[in-house]
């Protein structure tokens, strides 16, 4: 079963999959969604401002309301660590 990372709010993704996490405000990811089809691209903010953008292996990009901080330091946290209660 794949590792699936809740992100709160009812989106999850599968932790194996992510190859990078990224500053929605960086202009570079903004040109990245516009060349990127719809189909392509997955919103999990759920209204809330976009923060992050989730790059997968497969070439699907979520949006997400987390901060690239929080998303990295629970990607990366090991097995013994406790996970935020929004995770």
């Amino acid at each position: 079963m794949p590792d699936m990372l809740l992100l709160g709010r009812g989106g999850a993704i599968n932790a194996e999959r992510v190859t990078a996490v990224a500053s929605a405000k960086s202009d570079p990811v903004r040109r990245l969604l516009k060349t990127l089809p719809p189909q392509q691209i997955i919103d999990l903010t759920y209204g809330f401002p976009r923060q992050s953008v989730i790059l997968f292996d497969n070439g699907f990009v979520a949006l997400s309301s987390r901060t690239p901080e929080e998303l990295a330091r629970v990607l990366h946290r090991r097995e013994d660590e406790l996970v935020p209660p929004w995770w």
